[in-house]
């Protein structure tokens, strides 16, 4: 005599709970890369936040013509950070012929990736030799990158504390 098996109620519901799950996790990477790309970016403007934070608390003769700071190009038409002068901090506004260094970037026009800082004034980050920020920051900030494509919905933030810690939000 032949037995004839199948699945049992709880394999069968483990499976569909399984495909549940596998679902919730992987469609969403197909929606689109803008969430990505503004995930990219944080990961970026950090990273560039920490080395100018470095090079401050490495440079610490004030004589020797370094910038330790971060511009915020204000221009709605092109999202960019970095150092406009790394010899001349007084320059904050970025020429027609800039290319980032390091610590700079200028985010391609399809990403439509925005950085905002949470201080009134110039959009300067700014450090000391200790790696605490000055300026506008000197209390801590935030900077939020927004993705156009999700207006603002899930803005990923940067949070530079105080005494200096930066990380995401």
């Amino acid at each position: 005599m032949k037995l004839n098996r199948g699945f049992t109620l709880i394999e069968l519901v483990t499976v569909i709970i399984l495909i549940g799950i596998l679902a919730v996790a992987v469609l969403p990477k197909f929606d689109g890369t803008s969430s990505y790309e503004a995930h990219t970016h944080r990961a970026q403007l950090i990273a560039a936040l920490r080395l100018t934070q470095q090079r401050a608390m490495q440079q610490t003769n004030t004589t020797d013509g370094y910038c330790h700071q971060i511009v915020f190009d204000n221009d709605p038409n092109i999202s960019r950070y970095g150092v406009p002068d790394r010899t001349k901090c007084a320059t904050t506004t970025f020429a027609s012929g800039w290319s980032p260094d390091a610590t700079g970037h200028e985010v391609d026009t399809r990403y439509d990736i925005t950085f905002s800082v949470s201080f009134v004034g110039d959009a300067i980050i700014s450090f000391d030799w200790m790696g605490r920020p000055l300026g506008g920051c000197s209390s801590g900030c935030t900077i939020d990158v927004e993705s156009a494509v999700e207006n603002g919905a899930n803005a990923l933030k940067i949070k530079i504390e105080a005494e200096g810690y930066i990380h995401g939000i």
